[in-house]
């Protein structure tokens, strides 16, 4: 099952908040009257009426739109995170320019430089304007006659979810954060702010008769529960519970993405589409290109075309042009990039029982991760002892995950943790050629930046810091 934040609002309840707006603010018969003579004159001239009023969004029959504009925030701020995070994490590499669609020389040399504002701007807004609606419905529902409550008003439980993985976002990729210009945190606040996001969007969800938000929260609040867990911030028990309520596997709940135009397309795809229009990136020389090669894992895929073999521009820390090797997991402009999944949910089950929740065997954890392999035909996973088990683990998240976002969050929780082994087993640093050959002469992940920093229009701008 597929979700998403276009969450249906049927005719009966919008005909409802019409009538709801109806009550609350009559227009006068003057603007009947101007409206008659206007169309009597037949005068076919528009006027812009510039930017919405603010009172205008207290309508219920607007709040829809607000939810759906928070959405295309939290998207817009997804996909660039997503694309220069795999930069530097080495899901992918650079394959060429710089500009359109391109990877900075500083992150292809492992560096998110201070001056980075817009990322940061992007997720702030995202977080901003999820926020603000919750503050707004909650505000402006009492006012209403007939309204419905707060605690049980679908957009409430939408703006909520939005929220929950807007700082999800925020927490798992920034190095400290901020909210509306307050002082600066850490960014645990982030998540534990989540997590209280994606508990109000379940039970708001729940009491709105929206299964599909509540399943998406629950499915949020066990990955920032699980990330918590792991700096002793939260219960795995309470992680691994969340993750089972989530019992379809096939379950994905997904930031949405349009054809209409490139500034509303998934950017990763953009970036390097396969067609040549873009090569800006490519998995030639990561860990993933050989994988996929030697086992076909559906999770992983990219091509080759030998009429484009090469990206579009010489990569100076490779010293010339690259073999041209396009990621096929978004191979259209509106791809959605997941936030939750089933499948995600079986392996922070695992994780938990590795920490000690559940069973505590790490052989059950070892069977939940095969779930997912098996479903896939893949070769089993055998470990024959918890630390095995756990590099298993990091190796599943690592290609379940792939290109959302999410392995910049798991490398810092690990490598801060010292968890089992620290950054990772499987995956530190570069790997080229058959067999998976480390070249140790590229930067190695060991050096490279395990988050973002605060973007420097906030530093300039924001009094508290």
């Amino acid at each position: 099952m597929t979700s998403n934040h276009e969450y249906p609002v049927t005719t009966e309840r919008l005909n409802t908040m019409k009538d709801h707006d109806k009550q609350r603010s009559r227009p006068r018969w003057g603007v009947y009257v101007i409206a008659a003579a206007t169309l009597v004159g037949c005068d076919t001239s528009v006027t812009n009426p510039g930017p919405v009023q603010d009172e205008f969004l207290d309508s219920l029959i607007a709040h829809v739109a607000v939810v759906r504009g928070s959405s295309r925030d939290l998207s817009d701020a997804l996909d660039q995170i997503a694309y220069w995070g795999a930069a530097i994490t080495y899901e992918i590499n650079p394959a060429g320019s710089t500009g359109s669609f391109g990877i900075p020389t500083s992150v292809q040399d492992g560096r998110f430089e201070t001056d980075f504002s817009a990322d940061w701007n992007r997720i702030s807004r995202a977080v901003w304007t999820a926020e603000n609606a919750l503050v707004r419905f909650d505000s402006v529902l009492p006012l209403i006659d007939g309204a419905p409550s707060f605690g049980s008003y679908e957009p409430a439980a939408g703006a909520a979810l939005l929220a929950g993985y807007a700082t999800r976002v925020m927490g798992e990729n920034f190095c400290q954060v901020a909210f509306g210009g307050g002082d600066l945190q850490e960014f645990e606040a982030a998540l534990t702010r989540s997590e209280a996001h994606f508990t109000q969007a379940i039970d708001i969800g729940t009491a709105a008769g929206n299964s599909e938000i509540a399943t998406a929260a629950r499915a949020g609040r066990a990955s920032v529960r699980a990330y918590l867990a792991t700096y002793g911030m939260a219960s795995w028990s309470d992680a691994a519970a969340d993750a089972a309520a989530v019992t379809d596997n096939d379950f994905v709940h997904v930031a949405v993405y349009s054809e209409q135009d490139d500034g509303q397309s998934n950017f990763v795809m953009m970036a390097a589409p396969g067609t040549g229009t873009y090569r800006a990136h490519t998995v030639w020389a990561t860990f993933y290109e050989n994988y996929f090669t030697t086992t076909g894992d559906p999770r992983t895929p990219w091509t080759f075309d030998p009429e484009i073999p090469v990206g579009d521009a010489a990569v100076s820390k490779f010293g010339g042009n690259v073999d041209f090797f396009p990621q096929a997991k978004y191979v259209v402009q509106e791809a959605p990039i997941n936030l939750s999944s089933g499948w995600e949910m079986r392996l922070i089950e695992a994780e938990a029982i590795l920490n000690g929740a559940g069973s505590g065997d790490f052989n059950d954890a070892v069977t939940l991760m095969n779930q997912r392999r098996s479903d896939l035909s893949l070769t089993p996973i055998a470990a024959a002892s918890t630390a095995e088990a756990y590099t298993a683990l990091k190796l599943e998240r690592a290609l379940e995950l792939w290109l959302e976002a999410r392995r910049l969050g798991d490398i810092r929780r690990w490598d801060a943790n010292n968890v089992s082994g620290g950054i990772s087993d499987v995956t530190d640093g570069i790997y080229n050629g058959p067999g998976g050959t480390f070249n140790a002469t590229m930067t190695t992940l060991a050096t490279n930046d395990r988050c973002w920093p605060i973007g420097e229009d906030e530093r300039e701008t924001n009094t508290n810091f």
